[in-house]
């Protein structure tokens, strides 16, 4: 029975199964809004493109305090309660918006929503990160992989019945999260209270040990500092591709779906390039590096379209940056996780969360401004220069963490 379920489950732990599960429902639910969000509120509420940007600048704020509150509450509360209370609130309250189908509503809707659909993501980050850090990158990398396909089938979907009802979309993201409490109350509840509760013993350490190391274990903020400042102005650079970079292809006369179509290669892309990256970070095991060539990728990638605006420009510019993101995203949280103290790995991939938040928060921003004063060119020149920062913070980090270098060379294909 065991050899059975271990060629079953490879040499991934059955909680990070579980775990991914978790991810693919609670994303695959949470995109079902994501590629219609703008066009109810300008469509169906009548309001300009403007006030739709103001909303969802509201949106991804409050999911700057869900991802914080959802490390928090991980630490104080453990994971079945913080996961099945944040999702079950989530859940009553995408519904008003089928029932009460007014502007100032939706508004107040999205601040509470975008809080609770945030707090799961630092939860189920930090379970991986106890339930198998001997894996290092590994275990980050599964759940990432799990949001990708969680995303590509959820917009898709998403897209499809708002053609027919947007009220559709609303009942589907309510049934999925009702879904998710569910299967934590149920199927997650034991796996998960498991690893939170044995998250701070290691091999055979004594739990005398353990209580006197966790009395004098800090964290290293500065290397953490660097190491988040890095992620937040490569996120807001990533970010273009969903703001400006879009606008600017319809701008040059691409139809939607041309665009939607580069998306559709990201998530395929991400779930098919796997063993590329598992044969890289195989024989590279250095989060450093992962951390820096993915900066690289983006750079050429951003290159690219600065040299041409031909469909096939924009094609290979998506490649170069899929591959890079699957080195960048997944390193950050493991390297953080490398330096958590056990009992605040919950806070410290709260931080990440909202860092990656934040990040999109800014990149919008800065990206309008530049795109409405010098045009595409502006913004990618601009995007260039800010990406030479993340790679100079990475390298800055390597150094102060000098002892993070031997958990490094501890990562395992």
């Amino acid at each position: 029975m065991d050899r059975w379920k271990k060629r079953a489950l490879g040499n991934v732990p059955l909680v990070l199964w579980l775990l991914a599960l978790a991810c693919f429902i609670n994303v695959g639910g949470l995109s079902l809004l994501w590629p219609v969000n703008s066009i109810y509120i300008h469509v169906k509420l009548h309001q300009s493109m403007a006030v739709a940007g103001f909303v969802l600048m509201v949106y991804s704020g409050a999911g700057f305090i869900g991802s914080l509150l959802g490390g928090w509450c991980y630490d104080r509360f453990g994971p079945v309660l913080t996961l099945a209370g944040s999702s079950f609130l989530a859940a009553i309250s995408i519904l008003l918006p089928v029932f009460y189908q007014h502007f100032a509503v939706y508004v107040g809707v999205m601040a509470v929503f975008g809080v609770l659909c945030a707090v799961p993501f630092p939860v189920l980050n930090a379970l991986a990160g106890h339930a198998w850090p001997e894996a290092g990158r590994k275990a980050f990398n599964f759940l990432y992989v799990s949001n990708n396909v969680g995303v590509a089938i959820g917009t898709a979907i998403g897209g499809f019945i708002a053609a027919h009802s947007f009220d559709t979309v609303f009942y589907g993201i309510f049934l999925s999260y009702l879904l998710f409490v569910i299967l934590t109350l149920t199927v997650f509840r034991r796996p998960f209270q498991k690893v939170y509760q044995h998250r701070s013993v290691h091999g055979h350490e004594s739990i005398e040990n353990v209580a006197s190391r966790l009395e004098t274990a800090s964290i290293p903020w500065g290397a953490i500092g660097i190491l988040l400042a890095g992620f937040i102005v490569t996120w807001s650079v990533y970010v273009q591709w969903q703001s400006t970079i879009s606008v600017d292809m319809q701008a040059l006369g691409y139809p939607l779906s041309a665009y939607s179509i580069l998306w559709t290669i990201n998530g395929a892309l991400i779930f098919l390039g796997q063993p590329v990256v598992s044969f890289v970070v195989r024989r590279v095991p250095s989060l450093t590096v992962h951390m820096v060539g993915g900066v690289i990728g983006y750079i050429l990638a951003f290159l690219l379209l600065a040299l041409s605006h031909d469909y096939i420009a924009f094609l290979l510019a998506m490649l170069l940056t899929t591959f890079s993101e699957m080195f960048v995203w997944p390193s950050v949280p493991a390297a953080i996780a490398q330096l958590s103290p056990p009992r605040k790995l919950g806070f410290l991939q709260g931080l990440v969360s909202s860092g990656a938040t934040f990040g999109r928060m800014i990149g919008p921003f800065y990206g309008g401004y530049m795109y409405d004063r010098d045009g595409i060119n502006g913004v990618l020149h601009v995007s260039l220069l800010l990406l030479v920062l993340p790679i100079f913070l990475f390298l800055l980090f390597h150094v102060v963490n000098r002892p993070g270098r031997i958990a490094e060379r501890r990562e395992v294909s």
